[in-house]
């Protein structure tokens, strides 16, 4: 079985990555936080219109300790996610604010630009 080809990165859905810190009166796990925001942007705007924003949470960087993290969406539906992360008040029974760090093109710019994080390339001469 042959594997299907890739679509050439002109073709392909551009997306962004929103960097966003979460401020609670307690720690809060990812998976309440993936269920709030999933919540927050189907109750706004519905099934269709959600998966047009394709939006998704990245495990990888969420930081539990600082609670910050990246969302990754569609480029065109940026200022939608925006807000459905502003509407959220609540978790469960804790009080919350998400607030939006910036957006980025790439998760490397992110990372770099939102949360500080260094790599080899700001070293060099």
């Amino acid at each position: 079985m042959s594997r299907p080809e890739t679509l050439p990165s002109s073709m392909r859905e551009k997306k962004r990555y929103i960097a966003f810190q979460v401020v609670a009166e307690n720690d809060l796990g990812f998976g309440d936080i993936i269920n709030a925001l999933w919540s927050s942007i189907l109750d706004l705007f519905g099934e269709v219109h959600t998966g047009e924003i394709n939006f998704w949470l990245i495990k990888d960087v969420w930081d539990k300790d600082k609670q910050r993290g990246l969302i990754k969406c569609n480029h065109n539906h940026v200022g939608e996610v925006r807000l459905a992360m502003g509407l959220i008040e609540r978790i469960g029974d804790v009080k919350v604010s998400m607030r939006s760090l910036g957006v980025s093109g790439t998760m490397k710019s992110a990372r770099k630009k939102h949360f500080g994080e260094k790599d080899l390339t700001d070293y060099a001469d």
